[in-house]
């Protein structure tokens, strides 16, 4: 069928005059290709319940097959739960207890240990009245004292109550695992490759560059393997405290754990105490666990096969925890190659 000038033509054909518009995707179609265009449509929905169906029935099987392992997993962190609330509680109950205890000397207690005091000043005196055993500078001894027990009695206690708002308890958190492990943050002389899984120094040698992960480590046990491509000077692996803030010699900061190239160089608490470090060169594998529940991390050489293990103190590096690496010098290049967890109790 001929069209005339300027009327729509069919978007299937590009022949026939255009006699319907769908208002979905707004296109024209003529008789024939109205009902072809209704008929796709009808397909795509019958392709998306499909899909659905499949979804749906994958989901029930992975249910049934889960249902005891995430039964566990539930169970198993309720009880961490309830441990934290148990232990945050009585250290509540203990500081209350030491408050009252302080108040009580303070204020009640005082006036009782003046009475005491005078009661064996005025034993010591009847005593030496008694027996005639006394001498001049007994007397001015016995006065001293009781001068002090009178400014004692009269002086008023300044007693009042403070608030330390320094974390009494840690604050506690449940967060689910989504993402694999990727390096995040930096001091400024490192780049990032591979959509974070590779960081490398950029430029420059003696410049210390602190680089950490983008997951938060709660609990659970973790392993992140490592490839260092290349390798320069020093390297650095272990974890530190997200509360840290970043700094170019973070193998110094208060929450640092880990361990540097050589011996002697093991860091605890951003101390270096000594010990065996690291054997790293270039094309090295290396895996390093982060155990938050025995709260201890280890590294292990797969080519040397030397095996590190540092406990970590919570006080000193509070959850959570983040990897941490601190290069030095060019051509430095380390990549994640995995990153695994028993329990997905971390945060990416």
């Amino acid at each position: 069928m001929a069209t005339g000038v300027n009327e729509p033509v069919c978007a299937s054909c590009n022949s026939e005059r255009g006699a319907f518009q769908c208002r979905g995707c707004s296109k024209v179609f003529c008789f024939q290709h109205t009902t072809n265009h209704h008929q796709s449509i009808i397909q795509e929905l019958d392709a998306i319940e499909h899909s659905r169906n499949l979804l749906q029935s994958t989901l029930q099987q992975t249910m049934a097959e889960s249902s005891a392992n995430v039964k566990a997993l539930h169970d198993e962190l309720t009880k961490k739960i309830d441990m934290w609330e148990e232990k945050s509680v009585e250290k509540i109950r203990q500081a209350a207890a030491d408050a009252r205890n302080d108040l009580f000397q303070l204020t009640i207690n005082r006036g009782i240990k003046i009475q005491s005091k005078l009661e064996d000043l005025t034993q010591q005196i009847q005593h030496a009245r008694q027996k005639s055993n006394f001498l001049e500078t007994d007397v001015h001894e016995w006065s001293k004292k009781l001068e002090d027990l009178k400014e004692q009695l009269t002086k008023v206690p300044l007693v009042t109550v403070c608030e330390d708002y320094t974390k009494l308890i840690s604050k506690i958190s449940v967060s689910g695992l989504h993402k694999s492990e990727i390096f995040g943050l930096s001091t400024g002389n490192a780049g990032f490759e591979d959509n974070g899984k590779v960081v490398y120094v950029k430029n420059g040698n003696d410049i210390y560059t602190e680089v950490r992960g983008q997951c938060e480590y709660f609990s659970g046990v973790h392993t992140i393997f490592l490839h260092v491509e290349e390798y320069a000077h020093w390297i650095l692996f272990g974890i530190i405290s997200k509360s840290t803030p970043l700094q170019i010699h973070s193998y110094a900061s208060s929450s640092c754990y880990g361990w540097y190239n050589g011996v002697d160089f093991v860091y605890a608490a951003g101390v270096c105490i000594g010990g065996q470090g690291i054997d790293v060169i270039a094309n090295d594998r290396v895996q390093l666990t982060i155990d938050c529940d025995n709260r201890l991390i280890r590294l292990v050489n797969e080519r040397s096969g030397r095996a590190l293990e540092l406990a970590v103190d919570i006080e000193k590096c509070p959850f959570p925890w983040q990897l941490h690496l601190n290069l030095n010098a060019q051509p430095t290049r380390v990549r994640i190659i995995s990153s695994g967890e028993e329990h997905k109790t971390l945060s990416c």
